[in-house]
C-alpha cells in the first residue's frame, strides 16, 4: 500500500512467491541444494564446490555450478566456462553467465574470448555494448564509429565503459563539440547528472563545466540562479543556468518559468524555447494552470514524447480539445499508436464534430478489453461479455508442458524458496509459447500454488482465453465479510488484492508491505488500534483474514475522507493527500483525472485496479457496468468532507 509507493509489482511477487514455499527441503538432494546456495551466498567457494556433486541427475544441478563459475570469474578456467554454456545454452543461467563473463573479459581487455562469445549473448545492455565498441576499435572495425556515434548523439544514458570510446570519437572528430554539448544538456534535462559530468569531461578544460558548479546547480537551483551574474554568458554558463531552471522546475515550475523569462536574451532564441519546453513539461506533471501558456513560449522547439504527453494530459484538464489533438498528433508515431492515445484521440476528434475516424479508431480499441478498451467500446456501443467458461488444457497440454524442464526447474525453485531464480526460470521457459501452452503453464502454476504466475502467465494469450485463471476469487469468505462489514464493492476489494500481491498472502514489498492488500506494518499498528486487534505483530499481516479486514477498513476510511472510489483508489498506492491534491479546481471526469494522474506508477495502477474491478464486478455478479459510471466523476478542490487535513485522521 503506497503511502510509501510500491515501486515495482514484480519485486512483490518475487517476495510473495519466496514467502509462500513449503517446507524448505524435502529430500536429502534439496537440503544440498539449499545448503550450495548459503555456501554460494557466503562466499565459501570450496565447500560449494564439495556439494556439486551430491546434485548430479537433480533438476537443479545446474545451479551450483553457476553459482560456483559466477562468484569466481576472474580467475575461472575459460574452458570451463565454455563447457557449462554449451551444456546449459538452453537455460536463463548460460545467458546470465555470458553477461558476467563478457563484463570480466571487457575489463581485462581479453578480446579474442570477447569476440568469440559476444555474438551468442541475447539483448542489448549499455556497458556491454561499449566494450563490444572498445573491441572492434582495438581492431580497426571500419563501421564501429557510425554505431558508437549514433549511441553518443542519441542522448541515451551510457557507462563508464563508454568513455574510453566516446572520447575516440572526440579525438578523432567524428563527434563535434556542439555535439557534445548536445548531449550535455540533454543528459542534464533528464537529471542523469553523472553521466552528464562524463560527457563534460569530452570538452576541453577552457570552455567545460565546473563540476562543483552542476553540483550546486543540482542541490540548491534556486539560490544558484540568485547568485548567477547576468553579464557572463560563456556556453558553460548558459547550461549551467539552463541547467538550473530546469532543476528548479521540478519542484516550483512558476517561480523556474520567472527565472527563466529574463534569462532569454542571454541564452538565445533556441535554448530558451528548449528549456520553456521542460518547464512547461514539469507544470504539467504539477497540474499549473500555466503549463499549456508555457508550452506556447516554447514554439516550434522539438519535444521528447514525455513532454508532448503531458502537453495532451494538461489540455485535457482544460477542456481544449483542439490542443489535445494537435498534441497527440506531434507524439511519434509508435508513441501516438499505444491505446491511451487512440482512445483520447477518438475523444479529441468527436468532440470538434462527428468523425468516422474516431469512430474507427474506437472500434480498434475494443478488441482488447483492457481500460481503453472497455472505455471505448462503451463509446461507440459495443456490448463486452466476459466469458468465463474458457479454453481448459487438456491432460495431454498439462503433460506437455509439465514435461519442459525449464518449467520443472522454476515449480522446483519455488517449492524451496528461491523465488528471484524461480521467475527467471519461467519467464525463460515460455517464452514464445502460445495461447495453449500458456494456459497449461497458468493452470500448472495454479495448482502449484504460485498465483502470480498463473495469473500473469493466463494474461499473455492473445486468442485463446481463461479469464478465470486471470481474474480467480480465492479468500471468498473473508472478502464477503469484509465487504459486508465496511459496506464496500467485493470486486473492487478483489482488484485491489489482484494488483497489490496477486493472492499471495505473505507477499512482501521491498518498501515493507505485507499481505494480500500490502499494509504497511506501521499503518497495521494504526489500524489494529481503530479496530481492536491487541496485541498486534507485524507477522500477523500474512493471516488472509486479518489482512483482508485490516486492508478493507483501511480503504473504507480513505473512501469515506476522500468520497470517490476513483480517489481512494489513487489514495491506497501514493497517499491520500496526493490524490486529493491531483484534482482541478473545477469537476474533472474520471478517466481525465486517471489519465492526468502524475506519477507513472499509480496512474498505471488505477487503470489497472478499475479494469480488473469491471471484471470482477461481472463474474461476481453476471453483470456488467458501465467503466466510466465505475470511475465516476472527480469534484472540484474544495473543504475535505471532514473539515480536518487528511493526513491527521489517516496516516
Amino acid at each position: 500500500m503506497a503511502l510509501t509507493c510500491i515501486k515495482t509489482m514484480a519485486a512483490v511477487l518475487l517476495a510473495a512467491a519466496l514467502a509462500q514455499a513449503p517446507a524448505r527441503a524435502q529430500t536429502g538432494s534439496d537440503a544440498d541444494l539449499l545448503a550450495a546456495r548459503d555456501a554460494a551466498q557466503r562466499g565459501q567457494w570450496k565447500a560449494l564446490e564439495a556439494l556439486r556433486p551430491r546434485l548430479t541427475g537433480h533438476p537443479l544441478e545446474a545451479y551450483p555450478g553457476y553459482w560456483l563459475l559466477a562468484g569466481t570469474l576472474d580467475r575461472a578456467d575459460p574452458a570451463e566456462i565454455a563447457a557449462f554454456l554449451a551444456r546449459y545454452a538452453d537455460s536463463p543461467l548460460a545467458e546470465s553467465l555470458r553477461r558476467e563473463w563478457l563484463r570480466t573479459l571487457g575489463s581485462s581487455a581479453s578480446w579474442d574470448l570477447f569476440r568469440a562469445e559476444y555474438p551468442k549473448l541475447l539483448g542489448e545492455e549499455v556497458e556491454i555494448t561499449c566494450y563490444s565498441f572498445q573491441e572492434r576499435l582495438a581492431r580497426a572495425d571500419p563501421e564501429v564509429t557510425a554505431e558508437a556515434r549514433a549511441l553518443f548523439v542519441s542522448g541515451r544514458e551510457g557507462a563508464a565503459t563508454c568513455d574510453p570510446v566516446f572520447a575516440s570519437l572526440v579525438a578523432a572528430k567524428s563527434v563535434s563539440e556542439p555535439e557534445v554539448w548536445d548531449r550535455l544538456r540533454r543528459l542534464l534535462a533528464t537529471g542523469a547528472v553523472k553521466d552528464a559530468k562524463r560527457a563534460n569531461a569530452l570538452l576541453g578544460a577552457r570552455v567545460a563545466l565546473a563540476d562543483k558548479a552542476i553540483d550546486r546547480a543540482n542541490a540548491d537551483p534556486a539560490r544558484f540562479l540568485a547568485q548567477e551574474k547576468a553579464a557572463r554568458a560563456s556556453r558553460a554558463d548558459q547550461e549551467l543556468a539552463i541547467f538550473a531552471v530546469e532543476r528548479l522546475a521540478r519542484s516550483k515550475p512558476e517561480e523556474a518559468a520567472e527565472r527563466l523569462a529574463p534569462l532569454a536574451t542571454r541564452l538565445g532564441p533556441e535554448a530558451t524555447r528548449q528549456t520553456w519546453g521542460q518547464v512547461a513539461w514539469q507544470g504539467a506533471m504539477a497540474h499549473h494552470p500555466k503549463a499549456l501558456e508555457w508550452y506556447a513560449l516554447a514554439g516550434a522547439t522539438p519535444l521528447t514524447d514525455s513532454q508532448v504527453a503531458w502537453r495532451a494530459r494538461a489540455a485535457l484538464r482544460a477542456g481544449d480539445w483542439k490542443a489535445v489533438l494537435a498534441a497527440i498528433d506531434a507524439l511519434s508515431s509508435a508513441e501516438a499508436r499505444e491505446p491511451a492515445w487512440r482512445y483520447w484521440k477518438a475523444r479529441a476528434l468527436h468532440q470538434l464534430g462527428p468523425s468516422e475516424t474516431a469512430d474507427n479508431l474506437l472500434r480498434s480499441l475494443t478488441a482488447h478489453p483492457g481500460f481503453y478498451g472497455l472505455l471505448a467500446a462503451e463509446e461507440v456501443g459495443v456490448p463486452i461479455a466476459p466469458e468465463w467458461n474458457g479454453w481448459k488444457p487438456a491432460q495431454a497440454d498439462l503433460d506437455r508442458v509439465a514435461a519442459h524442464a525449464g518449467i520443472q526447474r522454476a515449480l522446483a525453485l519455488y517449492r524451496l524458496g528461491l523465488a528471484p531464480e524461480a521467475l527467471r526460470e519461467w519467464l525463460w521457459a515460455i517464452r514464445g509459447y502460445g495461447d495453449r501452452d500458456l494456459l497449461a503453464a497458468a493452470e500448472l502454476a495454479r495448482q502449484a500454488n504460485v498465483p502470480d504466475r498463473a495469473i500473469n502467465t493466463a494474461d499473455r494469450t492473445l486468442q485463446l482465453h481463461d479469464l478465470s485463471q486471470r481474474f480467480p476469487t480465492p479468500h471468498r469468505e473473508a472478502l464477503e465479510a469484509a465487504a459486508r462489514q465496511w459496506d464496500l464493492d467485493e470486486a473492487m476489494l478483489y482488484a485491489i488484492i489482484r494488483q497489490e500481491s496477486r493472492f499471495a498472502p505473505e507477499a512482501r514489498s521491498p518498501m515493507g508491505a505485507m499481505g494480500l492488500m500490502q499494509v504497511m506494518p506501521s499503518t497495521a499498528r494504526w489500524i489494529a488500534r481503530q479496530i481492536q486487534v491487541q496485541p498486534f505483530r507485524p507477522q500477523m499481516l500474512a493471516s488472509p483474514d486479518l489482512n483482508v479486514r485490516m486492508g478493507t477498513y483501511y480503504y473504507r476510511r480513505v473512501l469515506t475522507a476522500l468520497g470517490e472510489p476513483l480517489l481512494a483508489t489513487a489514495a491506497y498506492n501514493a497517499g491520500p493527500g496526493r490524490a486529493s491534491r491531483w484534482r482541478d479546481e473545477r469537476a474533472l471526469e474520471g478517466a481525465i483525472y486517471a489519465e492526468t494522474i502524475p506519477f507513472g506508477e499509480t496512474r498505471d495502477y488505477v487503470k489497472k485496479v478499475f479494469t480488473n474491478a469491471w471484471f470482477y464486478r461481472h463474474r461476481l455478479t453476471g453483470k456488467s457496468i458501465s467503466l466510466h459510471e465505475m470511475l465516476g466523476t472527480v469534484r472540484g478542490r474544495s473543504a475535505d468532507p471532514l473539515g480536518t487535513p487528511i493526513a491527521t485522521y489517516i496516516p
